[in-house]
């Protein structure tokens, strides 16, 4: 295994309503998915999220490989283990026009644990059982605050307006991206009384972050 340089790594931020389509046939089954829609003006490494196909593995965040205009494949994607029919469903876009590109200074994602109940006795106080309730985790994004960037004016607007955006970071050559939905949930500052001022705003996860990744032209 060898160790990536993260002067590769760029993230980046919806900040547009993405281009919507209804799919013209089923997903087909694969390791890539192959996603059928009628589109125009996309590329490879766009924002693709799927919706109302009946397979789990499909109805998410992916990026957009092997663009036509036809179809595309969903990188990373495996409906190979889904055992009913899929549906034609919907399919939003997001292109580099819709997304901006962010320049923080660090990055951390949380993955929290799994709820629990508690469910004590007298002979057990301390049992406890596992709950239904899932949390997706956070992800926080820390920066140097220049309300003259388009980046931060991006992040704050995301803190302002609480509504659904997708995280993209790209690791890299053959390395993939990560994506996830996300809402911002707080935006913080910090003055110190010598040197620049920050800022780390949070996002909630809506689902789990995902690496798309396809396969490797590297040794």
């Amino acid at each position: 295994m060898t160790a990536q340089n993260t002067s590769n790594v760029t993230f980046w931020l919806t900040t547009g309503v993405g281009a919507s389509y209804d799919m013209s046939a089923a997903p087909v089954q694969g390791k890539p998915t192959t996603i059928t829609a009628a589109t125009s003006g996309h590329a490879d490494g766009d924002v693709a999220v799927c919706k109302n196909t009946g397979w789990s593995s499909v109805d998410a965040v992916h990026i957009v490989s092997d663009y036509s205009g036809a179809n595309f494949k969903a990188l990373g994607s495996d409906s190979t283990r889904e055992t009913e029919a899929s549906k034609a469903g919907n399919v939003t876009i997001y292109s580099a026009d819709d997304m901006t590109k962010l320049c923080p200074s660090s990055w951390t994602d949380t993955t929290n644990a799994p709820s629990t109940i508690n469910a004590g006795t007298f002979c057990d106080p301390t049992q406890t059982i596992a709950g239904s309730a899932v949390d997706a985790g956070t992800m926080e994004i820390s920066g140097y605050l220049d309300a003259c960037d388009e980046d931060y004016q991006a992040l704050y607007e995301a803190y302002e307006y609480a509504d659904q955006r997708y995280l993209r970071i790209s690791l890299g050559p053959d390395q993939g991206y990560l994506v996830a939905p996300v809402v911002a949930i707080s935006m913080n500052w910090e003055i110190p009384l010598e040197g620049a001022v920050a800022y780390t705003l949070t996002f909630a996860k809506n689902s789990a972050t995902k690496h798309r990744f396809g396969p490797c032209t590297t040794n």
